[in-house]
């Protein structure tokens, strides 16, 4: 795992910081606790508003973006399960609105 905290966004560190800024900017921060790392690996899989994750498959979302990056941690599904309810539910569940509800194991929660 990279030492440097920019190193997962982008070679240079100027990319970095822009694609980290951008991260830091998008609707996936909305999200309670969600990750910056989480949120730049939405925008790279070609999602921009939260309301396009609405009907998706968070396993799905998951294998997509260890296509793209196979080293992902597994930390990262309970995340986009998150994202995903966040999408989908009006008025979401304060006791979901943790990534710790949604676990790592298939059909959580």
């Amino acid at each position: 795992m990279p030492k440097d905290f920019e190193r997962p966004f982008a070679a240079d560190p100027e990319t970095a910081k822009r694609r980290r800024a951008e991260a830091l900017g998008s609707a996936f921060m909305r999200v309670p606790q969600i990750k910056v790392e989480a949120a730049r690996d939405l925008l790279d899989l070609g999602f921009t508003q939260l309301y396009q994750l609405a009907g998706r498959a968070p396993d799905a979302l998951f294998a997509d973006l260890l296509k793209l990056r196979p080293d992902t941690p597994s930390s990262r599904l309970a995340e986009l399960r998150l994202a995903v309810y966040v999408a989908e539910t009006p008025a979401p569940d304060k006791n979901l609105l943790h990534v710790s509800a949604w676990g790592n194991s298939a059909g959580s929660p």
